[in-house]
């Protein structure tokens, strides 16, 4: 660009700038909660894959985590950052998708005060700048544009940050975990992402494998998602038959972890008596062809402890379908989706809970 005069931060302002973003780290939340302690599992498989992850974790190389849906690809990218060299630095994760193109560049490269109309008076630090000394997770990396993939790859290269409107180039030493649910290389060949820019990122790959490939771990995650929801609601951890633990078992789980914490959580609300039945686990699971999550009093579940229960699941359940309601902007049929149940059995339960 002519007449384009490029100055360098010192090295005392970029240490200025460590310090506040090290300050500011617990407060906007740029920190990795998870270690690969945190990892649930019991497989042969995932212990390859954390032992590999592990190593992954001792250099400063990028990292590609590969694997479907739901598989707990950050949960692996928090935890690499957590074992590394670079743990108790900011760890700052974004989702490419749910970025608009047009704020891609001034969210993660920042701007300057001025740089467009409605921008911040001081400008803003990229998300570039806040990693600094860190690690930045890219969640669902191919879903950047190809018009914005050379802009990444210039900065991925030259490990340098030109804010939108700006002049100045900031020197940033980040270092990059991406992921994806999609084949990167077959991208390529449709023209969709650079192959120059999969170079770079795809120097350690990490394949996360599907809860089908790690059928031994689902029990123990579900036990353990179990015991998570009924603490949190203030319920004693229900049972499960072994007709109930034997659906699990055969369950496709498509939507992996992702999936069976929902479906963990909605049986720790819906459930009646202290044991999951093998009907309410396939009602859960949408196998059932009757409602099955209506509360039944059984003969030996009398007196005033199982009424005061019976009545804390009701209002337990309530609270469930107020928050599901307005998480899915009262659109009845994706709340009755999430639940696993059909349109008119949540309307009569909003029905009996007042929440027409």
């Amino acid at each position: 660009m002519p007449g384009l005069v490029v100055s360098f931060m010192n090295a005392s302002r970029i240490q200025q700038m460590e310090s506040q973003i090290r300050r500011q780290m617990s407060d906007k939340g740029l920190a990795a909660r998870y270690t690969f302690r945190d990892i649930v599992h019991k497989s042969d498989i995932m212990d390859k894959t954390i032992e590999n992850a592990g190593r992954y974790a001792g250099v400063s190389s990028n990292v590609l985590l590969v694997g479907e849906t739901g598989t707990g690809k950050e949960l692996f990218a928090q935890s690499i950052h957590n074992a590394s060299k670079r743990a108790g630095n900011a760890f700052v994760a974004v989702n490419c998708a749910a970025l608009p193109e047009s704020l891609l560049e001034s969210e993660l490269f920042g701007y300057v005060e001025g740089a467009f109309t409605g921008s911040k008076k001081g400008g803003k630090m990229g998300l570039f700048e806040m990693a600094h000394k860190g690690t930045l997770f890219l969640d669902e990396i191919a879903e950047i544009p190809l018009t914005f993939q050379s802009k990444l790859l210039r900065v991925l290269q030259e490990r340098e940050v030109r804010r939108v409107g700006g002049n100045s180039v900031i020197s940033v030493d980040v270092r990059i975990i991406a992921a994806t649910n999609k084949n990167l290389q077959r991208q390529v060949s449709e023209g969709k992402f650079r192959q120059d820019l999969l170079y770079r990122l795809n120097v350690l790959r990490l394949y996360i494998p599907p809860l089908r490939k790690r059928s031994e771990d689902i029990p123990l995650l579900f036990h353990y998602y179990l015991q998570y929801y009924s603490n949190q609601f203030g319920y004693e951890m229900p049972i499960l038959s072994e007709g109930a633990e034997e659906l699990i078992k055969q369950y496709a789980f498509t939507g992996n972890i992702r999936e069976l914490r929902n479906i963990a959580e909605r049986l720790s609300v819906v459930h009646s008596g202290y044991m999951i039945t093998e009907e309410e686990m396939a009602g859960a699971l949408g196998q059932d062809d009757i409602e099955i999550t209506e509360y039944t009093e059984r003969p030996a579940a009398t007196g005033p402890s199982y009424m005061m229960y019976a009545e804390g699941k009701r209002e337990q359940e309530k609270q469930y379908i107020q928050r599901l309601l307005s998480e899915y902007g009262y659109n009845r049929s994706e709340t009755a989706k999430a639940m696993g149940i059909d349109r008119s059995t949540l309307w009569r339960k909003m029905k009996k809970y007042g929440l027409q």
